[in-house]
């Protein structure tokens, strides 16, 4: 015995329609988790020594980012969200015993600054750009 079940306009209308809206719904919440990552910005630590450094704290805007035994020409990136002005504290130290230490190396008036570069010279100071 079959049973021929008749679906009415209404009633398809109101599938499509709510098939519509999850779709929307899942885009919006895509472009949200995408837009998080364009308000991110680059901090890029290079080391540019003949030494290794054996030990490196960054601190911006009040995060803190640290690693151990950079080599000579190896970078290292971290990401961090942009203020209207992002300063940079650095300590660290060379492996032939140089310390390396810089206060607010640079405060940039910019939030559309996304790559922060930071390159350690062989007498452990410290210099900056960022590409535009």
């Amino acid at each position: 015995m079959t049973v021929n079940k008749v679906v009415s306009k209404r009633v398809i209308f109101k599938r499509i329609r709510a098939v519509f809206i999850l779709a929307s719904l899942s885009l919006i919440g895509l472009r949200a988790c995408s837009s998080v990552d364009e308000s991110q910005a680059m901090l890029i630590l290079r080391n540019q020594s003949e030494s290794t450094v054996n030990f490196m704290q960054v601190k911006v805007n009040n995060k803190t980012f640290e690693i151990q035994n950079i080599l000579p020409g190896q970078e290292q990136t971290w990401k961090f969200k942009p203020r209207n002005q992002n300063s940079f504290t650095v300590n660290g130290k060379l492996a032939a015993g140089i310390p390396i230490q810089a206060s607010s190396l640079r405060s940039m008036a910019t939030p559309s600054n996304k790559e922060h570069h930071l390159t350690i010279q062989d007498n452990g100071r410290i210099s900056y750009s960022s590409p535009k």
